[in-house]
């Protein structure tokens, strides 16, 4: 309930002890609007005020009983007879707000404002409607006339302050708080607020600090301790976090959170034994089958102790029989074990209504194409999209089974099916395009892959397609050098990206250019046949026959090679090499 509905209280029986002090002659002091008498007469507006304390009065029991849909009903009967009255006009917002009906609680509160302008407990009301109503504009233009009448109005400053935080606005956040600060050194909350602003913002040692001053006033003030311990961990000091999640298990030596977090530090730098350690102190905190230990299995889970992992979480699923979550885990564990038939069971149990019934559908797919049962992981796919139709991730698996299939017309089928639940969806219009090109249909793949730029200018891999394409025809190079480089501000990382400007740089005859590049793809990734193929091809061109030729033996034995063209380029360059050719 809105804390100022509870402040009615007073007011309400007030109001019903005057009801029931005129209950002795009611139909004398209390006559019906309707009664003969007064009918067709002008009431007095001493009987209006009377009427509308009546209806207030119902409301008051009605608020009382967390009936506010009445409450509405009599408040606005009420202001009926006494129009005007800032209290009524305030108590109807409030109830308005409760049944969720925003915009006319936000014109009950501004009727309110207008008729008693320094009535700041008011303008704070509607300064909350706003920001409710996302009108945080006017939130703040509210929160400041206050402030500008009560500079030293503490609540409404956080509230401000709060306010900026939620708008990134930091700058403006930080300057209200330095005045909390100075009125009120010793304000916990806002030195609190402060170091998570200098958290988001990467001031690490402001942050430090304010944590540190936070907990100096509040040594159990427990989101400083996790946050700075955070603080830590983003700054590489490992040793100082185990140190704060250390120190908040004195504190609170039941809080599972620091004890996981705790023990994912232990693993992160090679200390298992403390790390088991914490493991084996969680257990003694809760008897198996406790719900609670279900964190244990997927902690080990996590950390690639699947035993461990898969009897924890067989003795929460035998324990909570319904909890899909466990369940999905167990299945998780198991296959990673390499337990596929008993991983598939278990994700099989899962409900049509479970969070995690797409996930694990798809498991199951997964391990029946593993198992080299195509046709079956395909059938579970279809029955879960009818089951939850639009689910893009679906129909991405679906066709990439087709497509391992080399089933390309089917493929392009059911991502077209998705393109309908999705249309603007840049995975399936992405995925669509390489279909397309696989199957030589090369202009409608360029025209899918511009649509994907068109929605999201930046899809570093849609434009290194169309650039990689173009170079790889030897047409419009320079186009194709303008769409790879951009695709680089993206993914300066992709040696897929790297090898594509090395390209580019070969088909332009530019071989020192493309040499550099391509070493850098290979860098970036060694296993790729194409780039060592890319890399041999360079190397042939600048006449270095024996560089070629261990490039070419190179790629030929990486997997997915195309061995045929590769032996006959090996073929080519020992020719060369025998002096046979110019």
């Amino acid at each position: 309930m809105n804390k100022a509905i509870k402040k009615i209280s007073i007011w309400s029986l007030f109001f019903l002890i005057v009801l029931a002090l005129s209950c002795v002659g009611i139909e004398e002091k209390f006559p019906s609007k309707q009664d003969p008498i007064i009918s067709g007469e002008i009431a007095s507006k001493k009987d209006l005020i009377q009427y509308a304390y009546q209806d207030y009065a119902f409301a008051s029991i009605a608020i009382e009983n967390g009936n506010f849909k009445d409450a509405e009903v009599y408040l606005r009967e009420a202001l009926k007879n006494d129009e005007d009255s800032p209290y009524l006009l305030m108590r109807l917002s409030q109830v308005l707000v409760e049944n969720g009906k925003m915009e006319d609680a936000l014109h009950f509160a501004r009727k309110t404002v207008d008729l008693t302008p320094d009535d700041l407990q008011a303008q704070e009301f509607l300064a909350e409607i706003y920001s409710q109503l996302k009108k945080f504009d006017l939130a703040i233009t509210q929160y400041r006339a206050i402030l500008k009448k009560d500079p030293g109005n503490r609540e409404i400053r956080l509230h401000l302050s709060t306010l900026f935080i939620r708008l990134k606005k930091y700058d403006d956040a930080l300057k209200e708080l330095s005045i909390l600060i100075n009125n009120e050194p010793e304000l916990i909350i806002a030195h609190y607020y402060k170091a998570r602003i200098n958290l988001e913002l990467k001031e690490y040692n402001g942050a430090e600090e304010a944590f540190l001053r936070v907990l100096e006033m509040n040594p159990g003030f427990l989101p400083a301790h996790f946050d700075i311990a955070t603080l830590y961990n983003m700054t590489d000091k490992f040793d100082m976090a185990i140190e704060t999640y250390k120190k908040i298990l004195v504190l609170y030596p039941t809080n599972t959170v620091a004890r996981e977090r705790l023990i994912a530090l232990y693993y992160k730098t090679g200390q298992e034994k403390l790390a088991e350690d914490n493991m084996e102190e969680m257990k003694k905190t809760f008897s198996s089958g406790d719900l609670k230990r279900k964190r244990l299995g997927l902690i080990y889970l996590r950390y690639g102790k699947l035993n461990e992992s898969i009897a924890e979480l067989k003795s929460i699923v035998s324990a909570w029989p319904k909890d899909q979550e466990a369940k999905y885990y167990l299945g998780t564990a198991l296959e990673e074990n390499g337990d596929f038939d008993e991983a598939y069971k278990n994700f099989d149990l899962l409900t049509t209504n479970s969070n995690y019934f797409i996930n694990a559908r798809m498991h199951m797919a997964y391990i029946l194409e593993r198992q080299e049962k195509p046709d079956e992981a395909i059938n579970v796919l279809k029955e879960t999209i009818d089951h939850k139709k639009g689910e893009p991730k679906l129909y991405l698996m679906l066709s990439s089974i087709h497509e391992i299939k080399e089933e390309y017309h089917n493929a392009m089928d059911v991502l077209r099916e998705g393109l309908k639940h999705n249309e603007k969806n840049t995975r399936l219009l992405y995925r669509l395009g390489i279909i397309l090109d696989k199957l030589k249909r090369t202009e409608e793949c360029i025209e899918q892959m511009e649509i994907v730029i068109k929605i999201n200018p930046k899809h570093a891999d849609a434009l290194n397609y169309i650039g990689y394409t173009y170079a790889d025809k030897g047409i419009y190079l320079d186009k194709a050098q303008e769409l790879i480089e951009r695709a680089m501000q993206y993914k300066p990382n992709s040696g897929y990206i790297t090898d594509s400007l090395g390209w580019v740089y070969f088909r332009k005859g530019q071989y020192d250019k493309a040499l550099i590049e391509i070493k850098k793809a290979i860098e970036l990734t060694p296993e790729d046949p194409t780039i060592n193929e890319h890399l041999g091809d360079v190397y042939f061109k600048k006449k270095d026959y024996e560089k070629a030729l261990k490039i070419y033996k190179g790629a030929v034995t990486l997997k997915n090679a195309n061995q045929d063209r590769l032996n006959r380029k090996i073929k080519d360059v020992m020719e060369h090499l025998k002096g046979n050719l110019p």
